[in-house]
Order: C-alpha cells, then sequence, then structure tokens
C-alpha cells in the first residue's frame, strides 16, 4: 500500500508517543539526530531517545515498478535507551541493573508492532550500535526496520 501522508518522516512522532504510552520509569522520550547528540547532551535519565537512521530502496521493478515512480522503503529507526548509575561507574553493574527491565519493556512495545497507518509494515528488529559507557552513563541502542510503498499509486 503507498504511503497516504505528505511526511515521510511521520514514524518520529509516532514511535515517540509509543514510547511515552508503553514505557513506565522513564524521565522523558526524545528526539535526535544521532547516536553522538544523545551522548553530547545535557542527559535526564532514564529516557530513550528516538533517531532516524536512514533507510535502504530494493533495485529492479519489483522494488521500484517499471518506470521507477514507486519505491518499496525500508526505513530504519533507533531507540537509545540512557541510564546513569553513580555507584559503580566502573563496572557498569548499576547501569545493567536499571536498564534490564526497561529494555524488556522497549523491545515488547517496539518489536513486532504495527503503527496506526496501515501503510507502514510491523516494526522489526535489526541490528544496532554497540552499547556505550561515559561517565556514569550507559547508552543501549536497538534498531527497528519497517517497510512501505512512497511513490504514484
Amino acid at each position: 500500500m503507498v504511503i497516504d501522508s505528505t511526511d515521510y518522516l511521520q514514524l518520529e512522532d509516532v514511535l515517540v508517543d509509543r514510547l511515552k504510552t508503553d514505557m513506565t520509569g522513564l524521565r522523558a522520550v526524545m528526539t535526535a539526530t544521532d547516536l553522538a547528540s544523545v551522548q553530547d547532551a545535557r542527559q535526564v535519565a532514564p529516557a530513550a531517545h528516538v533517531i532516524y537512521i536512514g533507510d535502504q530502496i530494493g533495485e529492479g521493478s519489483q522494488s521500484q515498478g517499471s518506470t521507477g515512480a514507486s519505491q518499496v522503503v525500508t526505513q530504519h529507526w533507533m531507540v537509545v535507551l540512557v541510564v546513569k548509575f553513580a555507584g559503580t561507574p566502573t563496572t557498569g553493574k548499576g547501569n545493567r541493573k536499571i536498564a534490564g527491565p526497561l529494555i524488556t519493556q522497549l523491545l515488547k512495545s517496539l518489536s513486532g508492532w504495527q503503527p496506526p497507518n496501515k501503510s507502514f509494515s510491523t516494526l522489526r528488529r535489526i541490528n544496532a550500535p554497540k552499547v556505550g559507557y561515559d561517565n556514569g552513563f550507559a547508552y543501549y541502542p536497538f534498531a527497528f526496520k519497517t517497510t512501505f510503498v512512497i511513490g504514484k499509486s
């Protein structure tokens, strides 16, 4: 089904709303431009940051139609969970104890979830960057993909 919106990045607000509704224990759900900006920002923790990380376009007539006027798009989104525990900064154990239940909530909320706009496929989890630790903060990234068609109906 061809996407029925003029906003290519409409899923950002939808993901933010979903996380705000489904996740308990977060102080904030925000958006960011990339993983580095999450780590550089003055952090609120625990928090989740939604980031658009790009897309993939298939080639050939199955993915772009006979004229290329329509494309099957696989869009990628990342959610970075940020936690802070000052008690064990060298081992990270305190951060992991806080993050574990939040990660479970995040994955249950988004894995296999159908966005309200049925033009998008259900979200599927994909590989994400590795976990990062900095100055008592832990950054747990999780990535998801969804597919839709854009172009002429």
